[in-house]
This record gives C-alpha cells, structure tokens and sequence, in this order.
C-alpha cells in the first residue's frame, strides 16, 4: 500500500487545482489531508437541496479514491442523497447506478471486491487503465465528471 505520506503528498498537489475548479462551479471543498479526505458541497439542479461528497483516499494513486453521496445529515447514502442516472450522451452511461454508488473506474467503491458492480476492470490498482467508461485521472477530474452526470441528473433515486 502507498504509504500516507506519500499520498499526502499527492493530495496536496491535485486539492488546489480542484479547489479552483469548485470555485468556478459553485462548489464548497474542503480537505482534511491529515485524515486523507475530502468534502465536496453543491445542489441538486433540479430541487436546488444539498449533495454532500465524500471522498477517502487511502492508497491513491496506487488504487482510486473512495466516492460516496451521503446525506448531508446524517453522513449515510441513502435514496434521497443519491441522483438518479440521467441520458449523458449516445453511448455513454451515467455515473449514478441504481445500487447508489458512483459507478466509474476513479471509485474504488465501484468495483466488486469493494462492495460494486464491476469485477470486469481488472482489480482497483488498474483503476488508470481501464478504457470502459469515463476517464478521470485527477481529483479536479473526478468533479468534473460528477458535475457533468448531475446535470443531466433528472431527480434523486428516492
């Protein structure tokens, strides 16, 4: 495994670059580098209520951070705090599966020896070389890409 050091080291290099991305869209982040985390606030643009955005990023870069969508409240993903997939484009397939985890090779929580769907792209550690999907090889990345999905967002799952 990475050792925290290293990935904090990381962290501290791609957090400014996101930071300046969030502030561009509208988003509040945060990081606790010492607890390797991250915090990601926006809307729903459809009902205009909170998402909160946690990220964990024990071994990053050696495996993909850890994404989840929590209840601003009670930090548990739930059907509320979760939005449904939405038409992204031809050919391609929205982020937010329907068993509330954002389904992309850059979530650890993706793959099935992690709880997710997807034991087709070859273990997390090859997380940077999966061709299926989207591709997102940084935190500001990673934003982006959910911003692109929630846009195309029509609700929550519940």
């Amino acid at each position: 495994m990475v050792p925290e050091a290293v990935t904090r080291a990381v962290l501290a290099e791609e957090f400014p670059p996101a930071e300046a991305w969030a502030a561009r869209h509208g988003w509040e982040l945060s990081a606790n580098l010492d607890g390797l985390r991250l915090q990601a606030r926006t809307v729903h643009p459809l009902d205009g209520e909170p998402l909160l955005i946690i990220a964990t990023f024990d071994g990053y870069r050696a495996v993909p951070p850890a994404w989840k969508l929590v209840d601003p409240e009670t930090g548990e993903t739930t059907n509320h705090s979760f939005p449904q997939p939405g038409p992204v484009g031809p050919g391609l397939s929205s982020i937010f599966h329907g068993s509330l985890v954002i389904c992309a090779p850059w979530n650890l929580l993706a793959y099935s020896d992690h709880g997710g769907p997807h034991a087709n792209w070859n273990g997390p550690s090859n997380w940077l070389n999966v061709n299926e999907g989207n591709r997102a090889v940084n935190i500001a990345e990673m934003l982006s890409t959910i911003n692109v999905h929630l846009r195309t967002s029509p609700g929550r799952m519940g």
